[in-house]
């Protein structure tokens, strides 16, 4: 039987093929949907983990260590290493504190000893550490100080004081030997840590610390220092098969931390962004394992209607071959391995080959589309292929059930009776009430793509082609009566043959599904890519963002606006941090340059203009003062207890840092002051007053500026205009300005504010801001600012930030105006050479960012990854088409070829058998490309909206509904090339047969 079984294959080479590469193509569609998610995977991890700094890939443990009121030192090192176990992480121990003697004008260094240092130093003069006393300092505070190997430094550990605002000796003093000049190898190094030493503009930065070992750190006295564990990823530690065991260990070290009995729980302080990467990581890989499913599913199950399409039709080709054998008396179970013998090898030969293929055609996608590594065959995929095997015998069974079951009468017959019409009338019905229970899930309930919901564009695409399958073949049996009756021989026996031919509703499917896979692939790259390229423009804020290193607000407006006076193409810009980690951060810019230079979009609510308008209200002028002092006549009725003062602050002109002076203890009476402001002489904008009340208690007292000489005379202090911050008010009237000061126990400050300052400082807030009192200023003083108006979004900051005027808010603070985050945003009309403009005026370029770059990122992410393995199924869904239209012209050949043949020696014209042969493939095939157009366009406008294109929402964006005509034309034009030169190529075949035999 077996070799019967090997002699009919080799007898049906083509169709044993076909089916063998069909049964490769479903093993591998199986394969490919898990393997390429283990791409995306690692891909994601690649992507995040390179995206991220030191800082966010850092675990610390730190606190500090010394007198009887902290943690011992005992204490801290017996418990805190041993609690930092995360596997694959290094741990590195930190101790550092604050030392006068190395910076003249009682300025300080940090002293700082960090485990295995020496490996991660360029040493460009002397050598690293050896022994006890020894140092190693940075090369800028060796030329600045004029220090080389050899010198001896004297330091002492130094302590805050606040009564007398500056660093005070808290130790004996200790000799250190300068043994090496160093540079830091890499500054992005994960050695490093959460440590600020070598990050610009990080407050440690301006400083380079002194290192040295552990026994010149432990035998310098001081009272205190910190100390810290920070645990650095090692090789391998954050690899994509990894990451569980690391987030495991998180969760461990934090019990033991914070648990019952932890002796660690009350003074470690654990400091890490990695949760925060280790979720983006989840995040990606749980959502590209919500869409490629969405493509690999359908794939595979089109896979599984081909086989079936090629084995029935096989099968339905050898009827009078099985008629025999049941003639002969042949049971059923031998008709049974004759009819499925053939298939079922082929599909079991197909099956390791399409594994390996799926494989090894996956990771060349991901090495040409995003870098994959090495092709590695492992055993992870093995489920699916067996599923797709197995389904794949179980649908070449189903394929032959009508043929095995029919009697031998009908099995004898030429033309086969139609019989399971009502059978097949279910099944499509069933299939068109599930794609509207899909629909109505996807869109009724959960609104996104989970479960059945998965499945909406190809159940959508399916039903639509058995509803258009119902009418074709009617309308096909129709028209070629009419054409017979017309005379139109050659469309007539094409278009009978579609409507009599068996199976041609299943090619039509077929064909119909394959385009609107297609289409809908090319819709959802498309309209993802144009997503990204939106989002992309509204992250960066601009078309190009230029970093620069923390500067006086002042200066940056001032720096930006000389090298373009008239605004054409640069914006100061800065982005303040939020007070708290859930707090929201507030985005200043220069408002006059905002509609010419920012990325705004109509979604984000009112115009640029608009938005200026609110936040750049009209103020008086400025009071300047252009000398080196500030003479105030002040009257004081005097206050019950306690001590008066008052200081005056300025800012000046040029961006430096405000200067702030007070006028000493107040005397009763009417008085004139004066306080030195050297800083001055080329100009300071006057801020305002700040009233000090020290007693004990509560209290309240007033104070009246009568005069600020060459400034503001008492009728200008009369006029109003001048506001109140904190507490107290502020009251003009004829006799000057009255500030009303209030103590509550010993301290408190009360400020009065010039008029151009504006107060509230106006912001618009995005709508998600709960809370204007926690938004952030530029320092401690800051007032309350005041919510204007309201968007959707805002350019870098998303849908959470406000947003603010930069030079209204460098007005408004009342200290160092430094802003830690500056930035210069240009558009497309910036100049080749702006970075070196602006470096020749003082800013130091740490960072150039565009949209280009920034959408070069979200290219490499999940959403975009994972919605590409729509394109990639449907080439595979096409070239199924195409297999399947070969597949039954192969098998349909023989019967059509002596059909044509006993028409041609009844006097048919050639002419009529080659318009016949191209009649019986072109309408199905331009039926199923309407369809099938019409199938993706309905798919897309019931479930594209729901495809996720970023892995957050942290943007709020009108997106690009629907795709771009040329992007939505070019894979319909190409499938119609396709199917038609194939369709044409299947005719021309046929002829050619016809004519072959004739002629014999």
């Amino acid at each position: 039987m077996i070799a019967l079984v090997l002699a009919m294959l080799a007898a049906r080479k083509a169709q044993a093929i076909a089916v063998l590469l069909l049964s490769l193509f479903a093993t591998g569609a199986a394969v490919a949907g898990p393997t390429y998610l283990r791409a995306v995977d690692r891909a994601v991890v690649q992507t995040e983990v390179g995206e991220s700094d030191r800082m966010e890939q850092t675990v610390s443990l730190s606190t500090f260590v010394g007198d009887e009121e902290m943690v011992a030192p005992a204490g801290f090192d017996s418990v805190v290493p041993r609690a930092l176990d995360v596997d694959g992480f290094e741990a590195i121990y930190s101790t550092s504190f604050v030392v006068l003697g190395v910076e003249p004008d009682e300025g300080v260094s940090s002293l700082v000893f960090r485990s295995d240092v020496c490996p991660h130093l360029r040493m460009v003069a002397g050598r690293c550490l050896m022994a006890a006393g020894e140092t190693v300092i940075g090369e800028s505070t060796a030329k600045r100080l004029g220090l080389a190997p050899g010198a001896t430094i004297t330091i002492a550990a130094a302590t805050y004081s606040e009564q007398a605002r500056r660093w005070v000796p808290a130790g004996p003093p200790a000799q250190l030997a300068v043994v090496g000049v160093y540079q830091p190898l890499d500054v992005a190094d994960v050695y490093w840590g959460r440590t600020g030493y070598f990050t610009p503009g990080s407050p440690d930065s301006a400083r380079e610390p002194l290192f040295v070992n552990r026994q010149t750190a432990d035998g310098v006295p001081h009272p205190q220092d910190m100390r810290s564990v920070e645990g650095v990823p090692g090789p391998g530690a954050l690899a994509p098969g990894h990451l569980d065991e690391v987030r495991a260990d998180l969760a461990d070290m934090r019990d033991e931390l914070v648990g019952t009995g932890g002796p660690s729980a009350t003074f470690v302080t654990l400091t890490t962004e990695l949760d925060a990467l280790l979720d983006r990581i989840e995040q990606s890989q749980v959502l590209a394992r919500r869409v490629v499913p969405v493509a690999a599913v359908p794939l595979v199950g089109l896979c599984w209607f081909v086989i079936f399409l090629a084995v029935a039709y096989g099968t339905a080709g050898r009827r009078y071959e099985l008629g025999l054998f049941a003639l002969r008396g042949a049971r059923w179970p031998v008709r049974w391995w004759l009819s499925a013998g053939e298939s079922t090898l082929a599909i079991l030969a197909g099956a390791p080959l399409g594994y390996l293929a799926g494989t090894f055609a996956v990771w060349l996608v991901a090495r040409a589309r995003f870098g994959g590594g090495g092709l590695v065959i492992t055993g992870e995929a093995l489920p699916y292929a067996a599923l797709a095997a197995g389904g794949a015998l179980l649908a070449a069974l189903l394929a032959q059930r009508q043929q095995l079951a029919a009697p031998v009468a009908d099995l004898l017959r030429r033309v086969p009776a139609r019989t399971g019409t009502w059978r097949s009338a279910a099944v499509e019905a069933v299939v068109v009430v599930l794609a509207a229970v899909a629909v109505f899930q996807l869109r009724g309930f959960e609104g996104e793509l989970v479960g059945l919901s998965l499945l909406v564009p190809s159940l959508v695409a399916v039903a639509i082609a058995l509803v258009a399958a119902r009418l074709l073949m009617p309308l096909a049996g129709r028209l070629g009566a009419r054409a017979l009756r017309r005379g139109r021989l050659g469309a007539a026996l094409g278009a009978l043959h579609v409507a009599r031919r068996p199976g041609s509703h299943r090619l039509f499917v077929l064909l119909a599904v394959a385009v609107s896979l297609l289409g809908f692939a090319a819709m959802a790259v498309d309209v993802a890519a144009r997503s990204r390229a939106e989002r992309a423009s509204v992250e960066t804020g601009a078309d190009r963002v230029v970093t620069v290193l923390p500067v006086d607000a002042g200066q940056l407006l001032a720096t930006v606006r000389e090298v373009d006076p008239d605004g054409r193409f640069a914006m100061a810009a800065a982005v303040v941090p939020p007070l708290t980690p859930d707090g929201v951060p507030m985005l200043a810019v220069d408002t006059p340059r905002l509609e010419r230079v920012a990325v705004w979009r109509p979604e984000f609510g009112p115009t640029p203009g608009e938005v200026t308008k609110l936040l750049r209200p009209a103020t008086p002028e400025p009071y300047v003062l252009r000398g080196t002092r500030v003479t105030v006549t002040i009257d004081n009725p005097g206050q019950s207890e306690g001590q008066l003062r008052l200081a005056v602050s300025l800012r000046p002109l040029d961006g430096s840092d405000a200067v702030r002076m007070t006028f000493g203890v107040l005397e009763r009476g009417e008085h004139t002051y004066t306080a030195e402001v050297g800083a001055c002489a080329t100009g300071c904008r006057l801020i305002g007053f700040d009233g000090i009340y020290a007693r004990s208690g509560s209290d309240t007292t007033t104070v009246v500026i009568r005069e600020i000489q060459d400034l503001a005379s008492t009728p200008e202090l009369a006029s109003g205009g001048w506001k109140s911050t904190v507490r107290g008010d502020v009251t003009p009237g004829p006799e000057g300005l009255s500030l009303k000061v209030a103590a509550t126990g010993a301290r408190q400050v009360t400020w009065a504010l010039a008029p151009d300052v504006p107060t509230p400082l106006p912001v618009v807030a995005t709508d998600r801001l709960q809370n204007s009192e926690s938004l952030p200023g530029l320092d401690a003083n800051r007032p309350v600012p005041q919510v204007v108006g309201q968007v959707t979004t805002l350019p870098r900051l998303g849908a959470n930030g406000v947003l603010t005027d930069l030079e209204y808010l460098e007005r408004q603070t009342l200290d160092v105006a430094r802003v830690t985050e500056p930035q210069v945003w240009l558009n497309p009309d910036a100049p080749a050479d702006i970075i070196d403009r602006l470096a020749a005026q003082g800013l130091v370029i740490t960072g150039d960012d565009s949209v280009a770059e920034a959408r070069a990122l979200l290219d490499k992410r999940a959403p975009a990854l994972a919605i590409w393995f729509h394109l990639l199924a449907a080439g595979f869904a096409v070239l199924l088409g195409l297999g399947g239209l070969a597949l039954m012209a192969a098998v349909d050949r023989r019967r059509t070829t002596e059909d044509m043949r006993a028409l041609r020696l009844q006097g048919l014209p050639g002419r009529v058998v080659a318009r016949a042969s191209l009649w019986s493939y072109l309408p199905v095939v331009g039926a199923a490309l309407v369809t099938g157009a019409v199938a993706a366009v309905v798919a897309w406008w019931l479930a594209g909206s729901y495809l996720p294109v970023f892995v957050d929402d942290s943007l709020v964006l009108v997106l690009p509904r629907w795709p771009s005509p040329s992007a939505a034309a070019l894979p319909a034009l190409l499938a119609a090339v396709g199917f038609t030169a194939a369709a044409v190529g299947v005719s021309v075949a046929l002829r050619r047969s016809t004519s072959k035999g004739t002629l014999g």
